[in-house]
């Protein structure tokens, strides 16, 4: 018997398994790009293929912000935790917003993983976080 799951434009998806652990479960936009896919189809098993969100490149200050975006009440996947941690250790700054879109009314959080500390807001703030 086939698995599915409704997507967030309603439609209904088949849950299929992760082709590198077996029990994780994806669906149909589970991978952010073709290229996500095929490596963790085709690549070995023993690297974790990560689909992070936003990276910003702020010319002006120099800097690079990694930020993965989860709804309001979604976790961060293991690997994506690690990852995110390992580049902060390295000095990258690397950032987990939770919300949901358009931020407009539903206050968000922030988690920094340099400080390990979480900020909130509303979606002009959310706005000067990225800004800056």
């Amino acid at each position: 018997m086939k698995k599915h799951q409704y997507n967030i434009l309603g439609g209904v998806d088949e849950i299929k398994a992760h082709p590198q652990f077996k029990e994780k479960t994806i669906n149909k936009s589970y991978y952010g790009s073709e290229l996500n896919k095929f490596a963790a189809e085709k690549c070995r098993k023993d690297i974790v293929v990560n689909n992070i969100d936003l990276i910003i490149h702020n010319y002006k200050n120099k800097t690079i912000k990694i930020v993965e975006s989860k709804h309001k009440n979604e976790k961060l996947s293991t690997g994506q935790k690690i990852l995110l941690q390992k580049l902060s250790k390295m000095g990258i700054k690397t950032y987990v917003v939770y919300g949901d879109y358009p931020y407009k009314d539903n206050k968000f959080s922030v988690y920094s993983f340099q400080t390990n500390s979480f900020k909130y807001g509303t979606a002009k703030d959310l706005a000067r976080f990225l800004e800056k």
